[in-house]
């Protein structure tokens, strides 16, 4: 079966040729590579990557002024909506109106609700669209992408990796934001690491 690159992908075949000047001459093993190192990205960013639509997103209320959303930069140009749920119900309580009743902080993903927020599980929603589309994604996260898919491509053979069959992956990140990594059992060097953890979202 052919392998198609996933909707994630954050490089595509001829960007990978291109970052790592060489020819690959096996699409499926290109499609493979790249999908592997963008699942690993975005893994360990914590959020999603490429812009996807997100309808209806579930937070948590505080009694206070701030909901996080998962997922960011935020489209300023989607539609956006804030709605107050009765989880109880399961029906719609209130939907805010935006720039009277809250604002949103585009490229942190964060909401600011002038009057604090209801405590509650579940009790807010959030309707929006967040990440870059593929020909926007930051070069340095396109160049982690390709690395860490040239990591794959080099040592296949060396360490039992074949195209269709992919090891584990682990990365620990320190207080001071330095990260080490290994990517199916191969170690990351530490600037790639490092740009993988300047996008990793924080939880909060």
């Amino acid at each position: 079966m052919a392998v198609s690159l996933n909707a994630n992908a954050l490089i595509d075949a001829t960007e990978l040729e291109t970052f790592l000047q060489v020819t690959i001459a096996s699409t499926d093993f290109k499609n493979t590579i790249i999908n592997v190192a963008s699942d690993f990205i975005e893994r360990f960013a914590n959020r999603k990557l490429i812009a996807t639509t997100y309808t209806d997103e579930e937070y948590d209320g505080n009694f206070d002024n701030y909901i996080y959303l998962k997922n960011y930069p935020v489209s300023s140009t989607d539609t956006f909506t804030l709605k107050n749920w009765d989880i109880y119900n399961n029906s719609l309580l209130y939907t805010y109106t935006i720039h009277t009743e809250y604002t949103v902080y585009y490229n942190e993903g964060i909401i600011y609700v002038y009057g604090k927020t209801g405590k509650g599980h579940r009790n807010y929603r959030v309707t929006y669209k967040a990440g870059w589309a593929i020909a926007n994604v930051p070069y340095d996260l396109k160049f982690a992408c390709a690395q860490l898919s040239g990591l794959v491509y080099y040592h296949k053979g060396k360490t039992g990796i074949q195209s269709e069959s992919m090891g584990n992956y682990s990365i620990n990140y320190g207080s001071n934001n330095k990260a080490s990594a290994m990517f199916m059992g191969i170690p990351v060097s530490d600037e790639i690491a490092g740009i993988i953890a300047n996008y990793r979202r924080v939880n909060v």
